[in-house]
């Protein structure tokens, strides 16, 4: 049912004398194209791996900035909860007793 398979073997590599006998037979030109074809290349994979650097720490930076303003819009709220109107002025802040305080303290645990 099962056939035998057999790999498929690779040719034997060429010897460093015939490589380099086909290197040497390359002109010059053609060398110094391929050298520069390879050049750019790289240059152009730097250059996409920088702009993807770039914007990411763009990115992280616009994130950070968004929450530094949405943790003070929490700040000001919880400070915001704290105050209370009692006999028509506001009462509360720091170090005074709060009934919300205690309740967000209680909750979280």
């Amino acid at each position: 049912m099962f056939m035998a398979i057999e790999p498929k073997h690779k040719p034997a590599p060429k010897p460093a004398a015939v490589k380099a006998q086909e290197r040497w037979e390359k002109p010059t030109e053609a060398m110094i194209r391929d050298a520069a074809a390879h050049n750019e290349a790289v240059a152009e994979r730097l250059r996409k791996e920088r702009e993807q650097q770039i914007a990411e720490a763009r990115r992280a930076n616009y994130q950070a900035q968004l929450d530094r303003h949405w943790q003070s819009m929490l700040d000001a709220q919880r400070e915001q909860r704290e105050f209370r109107m009692v006999g028509g002025f506001l009462e509360g802040g720091a170090g005074d007793y709060s009934p919300v305080a205690r309740f967000e303290r209680e909750w979280r645990r």
